[in-house]
């Protein structure tokens, strides 16, 4: 089970490269997104592994966060489009 973390965090590191180099900030917010599902995934595999519902309810406040977060990002990026 603890192959599927680190190749998890592999795809992660390689989705961060989006993150730094994106040419857009719409290429970055879909990156830190994807790059946050990524980790939370990894959270839920360890919760499981360690037998520590912990892990879970981290994960539920972090994609909560994520959600939040990128719609508040959406709806400044929409405005600021407008102007």
């Amino acid at each position: 089970m603890m192959i599927f973390v680190y190749i998890l965090l592999i795809i992660a590191i390689l989705s961060s490269y989006r993150l730094f180099v994106g040419p857009t900030i719409q290429d970055r917010l879909i990156s830190l997104s994807c790059v946050s599902v990524i980790l939370i995934i990894i959270l839920v595999i360890l919760s499981f592994y360690y037998n520590n519902t912990f892990y879970l309810d981290i994960s539920i406040a972090f994609l909560l966060l994520d959600f939040v977060g990128m719609i508040a990002f959406t709806k400044y990026l929409g405005r600021e489009d407008k102007k």
